[in-house]
This record gives structure tokens, sequence and C-alpha cells, in this order.
């Protein structure tokens, strides 16, 4: 499995070896595999764009994730990950997103917000 990681925000301090490691331990737990997953950190005005272009919304998001298959890319938003744990749980929202995961009802949601602060809980 790769992991590419790129900054296009400029953020300072990204602990990319610790993010590979948590990627790959939940690709591991979930009992899946995504060949290559690109993770990007962008600023809030392409989060926007983003958002605006693939989900018709007209604000910015935290994150969006996209499976194209081979390779799947998780965008974040550097304005929103305020710290490391922010950042990280955005990374972990995208990748069960990517891992067919959804919060399109309270129950699911919760869910997803309790996988992610177990598999950070467990880092």
């Amino acid at each position: 499995m790769q992991i590419n990681i790129y900054n296009t925000a400029g953020r300072q301090h990204i602990d990319r070896r610790s993010i590979r490691k948590l990627v790959r331990k939940v690709i591991r737990e979930e009992k899946r595999d995504i060949p290559t997953v690109n993770i990007v950190i962008a600023d809030g005005t392409y989060m926007k764009h983003l958002n605006e272009i693939y989900l018709n919304k007209k604000r910015t998001t935290n994150v969006i994730a996209f499976n194209m298959g081979e390779v799947s890319e998780i965008y974040i938003s550097n304005d929103m990950a305020r710290d490391p744990y922010d950042l990280k749980y955005f990374i972990l929202h995208g990748l069960l997103h990517l891992l067919g995961y959804d919060h399109d009802s309270k129950q699911n949601s919760v869910e997803m917000d309790m996988k992610c602060a177990g598999y950070l809980g467990n880092e």
C-alpha cells in the first residue's frame, strides 16, 4: 500500500510517519485493501471549491474523500484542522468513507465518530 501526503496549504509540523502508520492500521483492522491513498491538506478556499463542484454545496467542509478504484484521495481542510488530533481525526473520517462508512443517519454518524475516536485512542 502506498500512502502519499501532500501539503498544499503550507501546514507546519505534519507527522507523516504516524499518519501513515495510523492509515495502515485502520485498513488492516477493517480487513480492506486500498492500493494507493493520497492525502491532500488544502486551504479552505480549495475545499469550498471541491465541495461546490462535487457535492453541490456552496460552503467549505473539513474533509472530502474520493474512491477512484486503485487510487483514493482524502482532502483535509487545513483551516479546520486546528491541531494534530483534528488532522488525524479528519483523515480517519475520510478513510472510513473510503471503506464504505457513511453518516447518513444518526446511528451511522455515531458509529463513525466512535470508530475515529477509538482508532485515535489506540494510537
